[in-house]
């Protein structure tokens, strides 16, 4: 188990340090947030467009991210022979996959998680207009963000070459407290950026008139935010959760197929997939109202090899402002997570019989 920890942190360590990460992370969040830009011709039903669109974007980030880094991460180095040096001590191949899942897996949710805030404060910042403006607050907080995003940047970049180069001369591991400082004043300078956009809209007079409107109307702060977060909130973290599970189980059959097969056949066979799992229900039923058995049965047993994606893809269901139970996502998660052991199980079988050169 220890090993599979260790291999599953390099890999985090590994994908999280690719700019290509953080490049098609920024570019979803920001298609996420100007979304509310492009719904404002949808007739009282932006929000609707823009959960359905946003949480869309999730699982559609996680597939990216998938099927590009997947080849990278096992691929790449079985073809480099770096995994060959990593298998000859005393680790199992099978732990060498789980592994690389599961750091592939660490750093989607990571991604996810950032684009499911960023879906949360759009909706937000639709719903309660300019209830907090503050612009000279907002100016400060601007300027705090303008220091603190190129320090970070400089300190952590720094930080990392430092050690790097101690790493070298000593050949192990060395301290990264610089690069963590640097990650730590990144991360507040993006929070001030972001309050800082959040206390530039309006007046401070128009968010006393805002908040005297809603005591008119009989409502208190808690109410407004308890409303928003029942309409909003949690279809959001419930649409975050499925998300997972999906990318769950496309990122066990990519890695699984990447142990065996060259990048763009993993890649094309995992599209394929994906698109399959998201159709199989519809397709199933056309098939089956043609009542000719043969083709029933075999569509009975693909659908047993193909993850059913469409059980867990509900947004339709979360732009019309309903949420889901507690059962159905726990008979989800037993979906993905039973379906990713199957995968894993076959995989790690054959993989221990593989002839590594």
């Amino acid at each position: 188990m220890n090993n599979v920890l260790t291999i599953a942190w390099a890999t985090y360590l590994q994908i999280t340090l690719r700019p290509l990460y953080y490049l098609t992370l920024g570019v979803v969040a920001l298609l996420i947030f100007c979304s509310s830009f492009l719904t404002q011709f949808t007739f009282s039903m932006e929000e609707q467009m823009v959960r359905e669109m946003g949480i869309a974007s999730l699982v559609l980030w996680g597939f990216i991210i998938t099927v590009v880094l997947s080849g990278i991460i096992v691929t790449q180095e079985l073809e480099d022979r770096t995994a060959v040096t990593l298998l000859s001590k005393p680790i199992r191949r099978g732990a060498f996959l789980l592994g690389k899942y599961f750091g592939l897996m660490l750093s989607l949710t990571a991604g996810l998680v950032v684009l499911a805030g960023v879906l949360f404060y759009t909706l937000w910042s639709m719903a309660k207009s300019d209830l907090f403006g503050d612009p000279a607050l907002a100016l400060r907080l601007f300027i705090a963000a303008v220091a603190l995003l190129p320090l970070g940047l400089s300190l952590h970049e720094w930080g990392r070459r430092r050690s790097r180069q101690a790493e070298a001369q000593t050949s192990g591991r060395a301290p990264r407290r610089l690069e963590w400082l640097g990650k730590l004043l990144i991360v507040a300078g993006s929070v001030a950026f972001l309050l800082s956009l959040e206390f530039a809209r309006g007046e401070p007079v128009d968010g006393d008139r805002g908040w005297e409107a809603l005591i008119r109307a009989g409502h208190s702060v808690w109410e407004y935010a308890g409303a928003f977060m029942r309409e909003n909130g949690i279809i959001v973290l419930e649409g975050l959760v499925l998300s997972v599970l999906q990318v769950g189980m496309l990122a066990a059959v990519c890695v699984s197929l990447s142990a065996f097969l060259p990048v763009v056949v993993s890649v094309s066979a995992t599209a394929l997939l994906y698109l399959l799992g998201h159709t199989m229900g519809p397709m199933r039923e056309s098939i089956e109202r043609l009542d000719i058995e043969p083709l029933t049965a075999a569509i009975r047993v693909l659908g047993l090899a193909i993850p059913n994606l469409g059980f867990l893809n509900l947004q339709t269901h979360f732009s019309e402002g309903k949420m889901i139970s507690p059962g159905y996502l726990g008979l989800a998660a037993l979906h993905s997570v039973t379906y990713s052991a199957i995968v894993f199980t076959v995989s790690c079988a054959f993989f221990e019989r593989r002839e590594i050169r």
